[in-house]
């Protein structure tokens, strides 16, 4: 995942200046991605637990994903809801990290939620944009929107990792079986990992054309 993430942050750091908050929210998501996954590498390497690291990762991107759909997000009360969640959602993964699975394992009940939440995050908007009546006065197309495209690709991949979040503790024991099926979320989720990056991407091209149709 490192190459495409670190092939898809380029054109968003060329672009940085002209980016508008929403973009901005998405280049330091994929920055977050590119960081911590080179983090993981090294201490793979090292021969170190990295686990404390991923769980690191999560919660960062979760902040940032909430920044970005509290950016997007239209209604008052869900505005003010994801203003708190991460604080609430804070409190659980240092209470998962420290007693419940423990700093050295993979922190599923605190990841679960945070996966949960993200795809909670995209229902709520993608149902926003079917009834946002501005869009349809001014005969904007859904699928010109850049909030639309990085939605569908940050929704797309939480949607394949959520099953993998809830469920990892359970099928990390060293036994060839559970091997083979780790190996093969692990690879359903790199794939899933690529196709919303280029979803991300395509956002991206899509903000000079927003422009024209606002005008």
């Amino acid at each position: 995942m490192m190459g495409i993430e670190a092939l898809i942050l380029i054109p968003f750091l060329l672009k940085f200046k002209a980016l508008d908050a929403i973009s901005k929210w998405m280049c330091y998501y994929i920055f977050s991605s590119l960081v911590f996954a080179v983090g993981s590498a090294i201490t793979a390497r090292m021969g170190l637990n990295n686990m404390w690291l991923f769980s690191m990762m999560t919660f960062i991107q979760f902040l940032l994903l909430s920044c970005f759909y509290w950016s997007i997000i239209k209604r008052p009360t869900v505005k003010k809801l994801i203003t708190i969640l991460p604080v609430l959602v804070l409190v659980l993964c240092i209470a998962d990290f420290l007693k419940f699975e423990g700093i050295k394992s993979y922190n599923s009940i605190s990841a679960g939620l945070k996966s949960g939440l993200v795809i909670a995050y995209g229902v709520i908007f993608f149902l926003q944009l079917l009834t946002d009546r501005e869009l349809l006065e001014k005969a904007i197309y859904i699928n010109t929107l850049p909030e639309f495209w990085y939605s569908s690709g940050i929704f797309i991949y939480f949607c394949s990792s959520f099953l993998f979040s809830i469920s990892y503790n359970l099928i990390q024991l060293p036994k060839d079986a559970q091997q083979t099926m780790v190996l093969t979320l692990l690879s359903i989720n790199y794939i899933v990992g690529i196709i919303a990056m280029i979803l991300l991407y395509i956002g991206l091209t899509k903000t000079k054309r927003l422009g024209y149709a606002d005008n």
